[in-house]
């Protein structure tokens, strides 16, 4: 893999909002693309390296939702700046603009019943509510495959670990004349463990049990109707939620870790003079993923396939108090569930 020198491109005059680092607008290759900069991480505590890996986070995580087919926005790796960046195609033009779930929740009236928090609240994340707005909200109604679009990210956000996804990054488009359509799957950036330093993945990739905890700590935005988190992993291995069944299916017949092995090995060390990868992150990235995908998503997969739960209403099944880790995941006994990740 080449990555592109984008040093001389020139700016679009296009601004871009978000909290996760320096991004810009350039022109490259005929069209709009925002240049996503690796985050500074002086703010937060404990051991983390100067700055995040996001880019690289977003270009493979976008990566994954391409081989599953699931619609993705386009991206490259490059160098501006000196520093490794993630070139991102912008899919809104003068008659296109995006619109955030999170808007289409606040026009919700506050008198439809069934909610736990306001319909109008648009931050809001109890599962159960983002469930019901989906149906409701007008704009979305003619629009085929939006729940499916949910679920798909859902599962795939959990194989990827992305613990950012939330109702400011993901939506619909719109024309402004009442027309509207799905934006593709975009804000990846912060998936694939973004923040660890070298000397935390040479610890890891010395200790199988490092690499477990790491696989097996994946959380999500959502919470129940009681407040309590939910934990992917488990949600999904319940079979509890028909819909998140189905598209669980769908990403067990379409993944194929090989083709996201061989997309981490092909991306350079260094490239330009400017170092790419950190020591360790291809075995790394490869060991964590393995095991989370033959430890968890197989043999979860292969008890839904064997039991009556796809099936299954929801509510059916209590997941009782979510945790961050293991329990209830098939495979995985509580005798042996891993402690915090340091």
């Amino acid at each position: 893999m080449a990555l592109i020198d984008f040093e001389g491109c020139e700016k679009s005059r296009r601004f871009y909002a978000g909290n996760a680092g320096r991004k810009i607008g350039v022109v490259w290759n005929g069209g709009n693309w925002i240049l996503k900069f690796p985050g500074p991480t002086g703010r937060l505590q404990g051991s983390v390296p100067s700055y995040t890996t996001a880019p690289l986070s977003e270009f493979l995580g976008s990566h994954v939702y391409g081989m599953l087919g699931i619609p993705v926005h386009e991206t490259v790796l490059g160098i501006r700046g000196g520093k490794v960046v993630c070139a991102c195609r912008d899919f809104t033009d003068d008659d296109w603009e995006l619109v955030e779930f999170h808007d289409l929740k606040n026009s919700l009236s506050d008198d439809e019943p069934g909610f736990t928090e306001s319909a109008s609240t648009g931050s809001g994340v109890v599962l159960a509510d983002v469930r019901a707005a989906i149906n409701r909200i007008p704009e979305l109604a003619g629009i085929d495959g939006v729940r499916e679009r949910f679920w798909d990210m859902f599962v795939t956000d959990a194989f990827i670990r992305n613990i950012d996804r939330n109702n400011t990054n993901w939506g619909v488009l719109s024309d402004r004349k009442g027309h509207y359509r799905l934006a593709p799957v975009y804000d990846n950036g912060n998936s694939f463990n973004n923040k660890r330093t070298e000397a935390a993945i040479e610890r890891r990739l010395s200790k199988d049990e490092l690499i477990r905890q790491d696989a097996l700590d994946v959380r999500s935005c959502y919470i129940t109707d009681k407040g309590k988190p939910i934990a992917p992993l488990k949600y999904i291995a319940s079979g509890q939620d028909p819909q998140c069944t189905l598209a669980f299916g769908r990403f067990m017949e379409r993944y194929e870790p090989d083709r996201l092995y061989s997309l981490i090995d092909s991306i350079p060390e260094q490239a330009m003079g400017v170092t790419v990868l950190p020591e360790g992150f291809k075995e790394y990235h490869k060991a964590v993923m393995a095991w989370r995908y033959e430890n968890v998503f197989v043999p979860a997969w292969e008890d839904l396939r064997g039991s009556d739960v796809s099936g299954a209403r929801p509510g059916d099944r209590d997941l009782g108090p979510a945790e961050p880790f293991g329990t209830g995941i098939p495979g995985i006994s509580a005798e042996t569930r891993p402690g915090p990740v340091r």
